[in-house]
């Protein structure tokens, strides 16, 4: 979990973020990385899923719920989804291999 926490507050301390199931939509396409909680529902996570794919953006499956993100974002409220802007592809390649060691261990 440390490379995504990294990842999520250097972006926002660089403002380079959005946040909120809506804001994440509108920006997928600018968005190099797009995070997602478990609470999102089906419709909207398959609309994410789209935008990103046509985007080019990568969609982490955050391993918590919209109050934990939230909480890993400083809000005092739930978030759903987050676009990150300012990632290197070195971070997304590490966030997303962390990932992938995840559900192998599974």
């Amino acid at each position: 979990m440390k490379a995504i926490e990294k990842v999520v507050k250097d972006a926002i301390a660089a403002n380079k973020y959005k946040s909120g199931v809506r804001e994440v939509l509108q920006s997928a396409k600018g968005s190099k990385l797009i995070i997602a909680s478990k609470s999102m529902d089906a419709a909207d996570r398959a609309k994410l899923d789209e935008q990103a794919r046509s985007g080019g953006a990568q969609v982490y499956e955050f391993d918590g719920n919209s109050v934990q993100l939230g909480k890993l974002c400083n809000k005092p409220f739930r978030v759903t989804a987050i676009a990150l802007k300012g990632t290197t592809d070195a971070e997304i390649k590490s966030v997303m291999a962390e990932q992938q060691q995840k559900g192998s261990g599974k």
